[in-house]
């Protein structure tokens, strides 16, 4: 677990409201098919779980943009799967509370 500002909070809760409703900011569309058409292993999962954190603590979302350029594709890929399940998760929770 992490802990994280208000700022941080509502950074990544804005970063997930607009995922949800299509708008991308930190993955570009190639990345998002790479990424659906490929299966993770779990130490894999569990890596970029915790990479997604450090890029989390990011003070912006251009510094969250140049953490994701520093890694390589592979793990860039694996982020990105990761942070698009939170963003499935997050939609799948506010239509369960909206209902």
């Amino acid at each position: 677990m992490i802990y994280v500002n208000q700022e941080q909070l509502d950074q990544v809760k804005y970063l997930l409201e607009r995922s949800a409703q299509g708008v991308h900011i930190l993955f570009d569309a190639n990345t998002i098919r790479r990424i659906a058409s490929k299966k993770e292993a779990k130490e894999r999962v569990e890596k970029a779980e915790k990479l997604l954190e450090q890029m989390i603590l990011c003070p912006s979302i251009s510094g969250k943009k140049a953490f994701l350029e520093t890694l390589d594709a592979e793990t860039h890929d694996d982020v990105a799967r990761v942070y698009f399940n939170i963003v499935q998760n997050s939609a799948q929770e506010s239509q369960g509370f909206t209902q």
